[in-house]
C-alpha cells in the first residue's frame, strides 16, 4: 500500500549515490524519510485499577519505580494489558495519573468533563446546547505541526454501538467538537473517494474555485480594508482546500478494498478502521488520526448474561458487585486486542526510508474516565511505539502526591474523598506534543488550585520518559 513514488525514490538511492554529491543525496533522503504519525484511541468508562495493574513483590506504591517488561514473562502482566504482550518492547504504562483538574472543574457531568479534560488539558464548557473544550485537542494541536497542505489534516474516527457512540474527543482551537466518520465506509469514502471517483468532480470544484478567485480580485479595489482582509482569509482557506481536494485527486498508492455498507459485529468494524488507518498512513494521506470506542455490546466481551448495557447495567456497579468488576476487566481487555491489533497491522506495512509504519508512529490510549463508577482518581493510559522520543518497553509508577482532593467510592476509602491525587494528566499531553515536535511546556491549562487553595503547577512533561 505504500506510495509507488516513494517506492521508486526509495529504490534510487543506492544508484544515485555515486553520481551525486553528498549533499544533493542527503536532501532527497530527507523528502524521503518517514513522518512521524499519532493516533489517538479513547474507549469508554475506564479501566478497573485493581485487575489492570502490574505491582510486582516488593514495589512500593508510595515510592516512584519503573519495570522492565521485556523481562515480565506473559503470566505476570495484567489481563487487561495482556493483549499487548507480544509488543512489550514499544510500551509505556503509567501508572500514578489523574484526572485531576476534571475533578476541579464544574458543572455538568463527569463523562463530559472527564473528554474534554482527558484530551484538551483544558475545562469544558456547557453554556451551550453541545459541550464544548476551552482549547483544542491534543490530535489538532499536532496536526496543526505535521499536516500536508495538500492532504488530510487530520481523521477523526468513531465506533459507535447502538447504545452509546463513541465520546467527542476531537476538538478545533476554538472549542468545536470535530465531527467524526462512524462508519468504515464514510471514512473510506473521505479518505480514498476523490481519487477512486475520477478527477472529474475534482476538476470542476477547482475550477469553480479559481472562477471566484477572479471575481474576487477584479472587485477588491472597491471593497474596503476590513472586508478586503475578510474576503482574502476566507479564499485562503478556499486555497487550501482547493490543494488539498487536488492532493487527494491525484493519490499515486492504491487504495484498499471499498469497505461494506455496514457490519453487524463491533469488532468487524473497528478491524475495517484498522485497514483504512494503516493504509491512509501508508499513503500519507494524513498523520494525524482519533479513534473513539463506543460501548460495545456486551456480548462481544461475554458479559451478556450481567446485563445488556455496559454504561448503567456494569459499569457503574463495578464497586458493589465482583462480577461487575471481573466483566470490565473483560471489556478492557477485549479493547487490548483490538489495539494489539493495529499495532500488528501498522508493523505489517513498510514505511518509507525502511522500517514499518508503526516505527513512526505514536499511539496514545485512554478514556474519558479513571474508572466506570465516575472516577477520575485512577487514570492508566498507555503509550504504545514514539521509541524515537521516549524509552520504550517499560511499567511506569508514581505515588500519587498531588494537593488535589478525588472523589472515591466508600468501599475504597471511607468517607469516598481522598486527600491527594495523582499527576495531572496534562502533563502526559505535553510529553505527547513534544514527541511530535512542538516546542510546548502546557497542554490546556497551566496551573489548577486544589480545594484546599494549594497552587498545582501542570505544566512540563513526565518525569522519566525518557531513561
Amino acid at each position: 500500500m505504500i506510495s509507488r513514488r516513494y517506492l521508486l525514490q526509495l529504490g534510487s538511492l543506492t544508484a544515485l549515490g555515486a553520481a551525486l554529491p553528498d549533499g544533493v543525496l542527503r536532501a532527497f533522503a530527507q523528502r524521503a524519510a518517514a513522518p512521524r504519525r499519532l493516533v489517538v484511541i479513547s474507549h469508554c468508562h475506564g479501566w478497573p485499577y485493581e485487575t489492570w495493574k502490574m505491582h510486582p513483590a516488593g514495589r512500593s506504591d508510595a515510592e516512584p519505580w519503573t519495570l522492565d517488561l521485556a523481562s515480565v514473562s506473559r503470566s505476570e502482566f495484567s489481563q487487561p494489558l495482556a493483549p499487548l504482550y507480544e509488543h512489550r518492547r514499544r510500551l509505556l504504562a503509567l501508572d500514578g495519573l489523574s484526572l485531576a483538574t476534571a475533578e476541579l472543574d464544574s458543572g455538568g457531568n463527569r463523562h463530559d468533563r472527564g473528554w474534554i479534560h482527558a484530551w484538551t488539558g483544558n475545562n469544558a464548557d456547557f453554556a451551550a446546547r453541545d459541550t464544548r473544550s476551552t482549547s483544542a485537542s491534543i490530535d489538532q494541536l499536532v496536526s496543526a505541526r505535521v499536516a500536508r497542505p495538500d492532504r488530510l489534516p487530520s481523521l477523526e474516527l468513531s465506533v459507535d454501538a447502538a447504545l452509546e457512540a463513541g465520546r467527542p474527543i476531537a476538538y478545533n482551537p476554538s472549542g468545536m467538537r470535530l465531527p467524526a466518520e462512524n462508519t468504515p465506509l464514510n471514512a473510506w469514502e473521505r479518505v480514498f473517494g476523490p481519487a477512486s471517483s475520477g478527477d472529474a468532480v475534482g476538476t470542476r470544484r477547482r475550477t469553480t474555485l479559481d472562477f471566484a478567485y477572479d471575481e474576487y480580485q477584479r472587485l477588491a479595489p472597491s471593497i474596503d480594508a476590513t472586508d478586503r482582509a475578510r474576503l482574502e482569509s476566507h479564499f485562503d482557506l478556499v486555497e487550501r482546500l482547493g490543494g488539498r481536494l487536488e492532493g487527494l485527486a491525484t493519490l499515486t498508492c492504491d487504495a484498499p478494498p471499498r469497505p461494506a455498507a455496514a457490519f453487524a459485529q463491533y469488532d468487524a468494524r473497528f478491524d475495517a478502521f484498522t485497514d483504512i488507518i494503516g493504509a491512509a498512513f501508508s499513503c500519507d494521506i494524513t498523520r494525524v488520526v482519533s479513534l473513539s470506542l463506543g460501548e460495545m455490546p456486551t456480548a462481544e466481551f461475554g458479559a451478556d448474561n450481567i446485563s445488556d448495557k455496559v454504561h448503567k447495567g456494569i459499569a457503574h456497579y463495578i464497586y458493589e458487585d465482583p462480577a461487575k468488576y471481573a466483566a470490565m476487566t473483560d471489556y478492557a481487555e477485549y479493547h487490548g486486542r483490538q489495539v494489539a491489533r493495529l499495532v500488528s497491522t501498522l508493523e505489517a506495512i513498510p514505511d518509507a526510508g525502511g522500517g514499518s509504519v508503526m516505527d513512526n508512529t505514536l499511539i496514545v490510549w485512554g478514556s474519558e474516565l479513571g474508572d466506570g463508577w465516575h472516577g477520575y482518581s485512577r487514570y492508566c493510559p498507555v503509550l504504545i511505539g514514539g521509541s524515537w522520543a521516549f524509552t520504550t518497553g517499560r511499567y511506569l509508577h508514581w505515588p500519587h502526591e498531588t494537593p488535589a482532593e478525588m472523589r472515591v467510592p466508600s468501599q475504597v476509602l471511607t468517607g469516598g474523598t481522598t486527600r491527594v491525587s495523582g499527576i495531572p494528566h496534562q502533563k502526559l499531553l505535553v510529553s505527547v506534543a513534544r514527541a511530535m515536535g512542538l516546542d510546548v511546556d502546557h497542554v490546556g491549562l497551566e496551573h489548577v488550585r486544589g480545594q484546599r487553595s494549594d497552587f498545582i503547577d501542570v505544566t512540563g512533561p513526565l518525569d522519566g520518559l525518557t531513561a
